[in-house]
């Protein structure tokens, strides 16, 4: 057994000799209740937003090990990555350079960038531009019967960034757990700066607007789960100025609410919008019609200040990713800096173009032999769409027939160390709660035993289970420019998510991931 594993085999061993499963119940539950640790949940018939239907996130009850030179090397990246993010998004002929064959095969991204260029051709700009980044990984293990592994990235996210807040959360109930059974290993906590990351880049944008009358936007789904981590950063805001008016709003609110000025200043109802915070827009099915295009084309045509901008929108596409395998491409965004190409050099998995694997006999060879060896990926934002094993096989075929092929790249998979955890669920339709035990290991790839709760128990309602989990680290930044200068950086804080190991992606919604946190080893 490797030596990560063991530290955490132990930690668990000596939570459940410490507590006894109702009392680590009870404990877990009471915590995440009174710390707004909670995501609302609906069942199959509920068209309503009824915020008494609500659960904790599911979590894990001790933090993960994680290789201390890997977590510090993350986060030197960061900058580099703010800075690519900042000038992709200020270069559209190099957008354009990658987005030239995908425009014409994907419609969400064709529209959004005519949209650029309606906006480009307005008499008045947005007072400034606001971007939060978190950049996700996984590492890779060299030997599967060696502690060694590579740092790789996953993938970049600039739009609706959640959960930040309740990393914080996380990392401070994991503090306060470990005070309780292993106060030595508190030392090995490294700080999480992600809340106040987030909530000071937001402040900072509604101040540089330089009105303090006007109020926040936060634009969200009409079927919103994730209120818990929203109302935490509200509250971060309005502790730094308690007469600032913050409102969640959908997209049909917008339609039916928000107008616009001769000078571009963007009004719901009678209030001045200084700033709109995107935790929705994402995705072509976030846009099912006209009105809610013509909300989203009132609010980038506006002054107020847009988190992100859609130029940082674009600038997240993950056929962005993909062009990162060029040099070419790498050192036109940092030919100041080529310090940064090397970063991303030291994190860069194998990725391939769909023409490739149509015209390289070797790579069609994987795909038949080995499917589960790589992932196919769709070119644009947007939760999921990640496939592997006999599903890619599949939509691979699907893909070619309908020449759809620059919509989708293929990347090499990343096999983590894989650890055991357990884990505490709660069942969304009755009171009951499970610790269970699962195996799990990260995407910053953590190694070991983990106690994690979870919002759903497994299927048998077992009250103890044992599964195999991976992981995903991701390192936040934020940046907020005028004119394309950056006029405010931030790096900081992190979120891990831990998943079962067989899964191919894990989401906190869908109850198949885990809210998690690191201590460096």
């Amino acid at each position: 057994m490797k030596r990560n594993e063991k530290t955490s085999k132990l930690i668990c061993e000596k939570i459940l000799h410490n507590f006894n499963r109702n009392e680590l119940n009870f404990q877990c539950q009471r915590w995440a209740l009174a710390h707004g640790f909670v995501q609302r949940y609906f069942t199959e018939d509920d068209n309503s937003q009824n915020d008494s239907n609500v659960l904790s996130y599911p979590f894990t009850i001790c933090p993960s090990p994680y290789p201390r030179s890997e977590y510090e090397k993350a986060h030197e990246i960061q900058h580099g990555i703010n800075m690519f993010v900042q000038n992709l998004a200020f270069n559209i002929d190099l957008m354009d350079s990658v987005f030239k064959n995908l425009i014409e095969c994907d419609p969400f991204i064709k529209r959004l960038r005519t949209i650029y260029d309606q906006i480009q051709q307005l008499p008045y700009k947005s007072v400034a531009e606001t971007c939060i980044i978190r950049s996700d990984y996984m590492l890779q293990q060299m030997n599967m019967f060696a502690e060694g592994t590579k740092l790789r990235l996953i993938e970049i996210n600039t739009i609706a960034v959640g959960l930040g807040a309740a990393a914080k959360l996380i990392h401070d109930w994991h503090k306060q757990f470990l005070k309780q059974i292993l106060p030595e290993l508190v030392s090995q906590l490294p700080e999480n700066e992600s809340y106040n990351l987030i909530i000071d880049t937001l402040f900072e944008s509604w101040k540089v607007y330089n009105n303090s009358k006007a109020i926040i936007l936060f634009v969200v789904p009409e079927h919103e789960f994730n209120i818990g981590d929203q109302m935490l950063i509200e509250k971060g805001l309005l502790s730094y100025e308690n007469s600032l008016l913050v409102k969640h709003v959908t997209f049909v609110d917008i339609y039916r609410n928000c107008s616009l000025d001769s000078k571009g200043i963007l009004y719901f109802g009678n209030f001045e919008v200084a700033f709109v915070y995107y935790r929705t827009g994402y995705d072509p099915k976030h846009f099912y019609n006209e009105d809610i295009w013509q909300a989203y084309i009132m609010l980038e045509s506006s002054r107020a200040i847009k988190c992100p901008s859609l130029r940082y929108h674009l600038a997240g596409m993950k056929c962005f990713q993909l062009a990162t395998n060029d040099e070419e491409f790498l050192e036109k965004l940092f030919h100041e800096h080529e310090e940064y190409t090397d970063d991303f050099r030291y994190v860069l998995e194998d990725m391939f173009t769909i023409d490739q694997a149509i015209n390289d006999p070797v790579l069609q060879r994987r795909i038949l032999d080995k499917p589960d060896s790589l992932y196919l990926k769709q070119s644009r934002e947007g939760g999921g769409n990640v496939y592997c094993g006999s599903l890619l096989k599949e939509h691979i075929n699907e893909i070619i027939m309908n020449k759809q092929s620059n919509r989708y790249f293929l990347m090499s998979r990343i096999y983590p160390p894989i650890y055991s955890s357990l884990i505490r669920s709660s069942r969304p339709n009755d009171n009951n709660e499970f610790i269970s035990e699962k195996q799990i290991s990260g995407e910053l790839g953590v190694f070991g035993r983990s106690l994690i709760r979870s919002s759903r128990p497994n299927d048998n309602n077992e009250f103890i289970s044992e599964k195999q989990i991976s992981g995903e680290l991701g390192v936040f930044g934020s940046l907020i420019s005028r004119n394309g200068t950056v006029i405010f950086e931030r790096i900081g804080g992190s979120l891990l998510r831990s998943k079962p190991a067989i899964n191919v992606e894990g989401g906190i919604a869908s109850g198949q991931g885990y809210i998690d946190s690191v201590f460096l080893v």
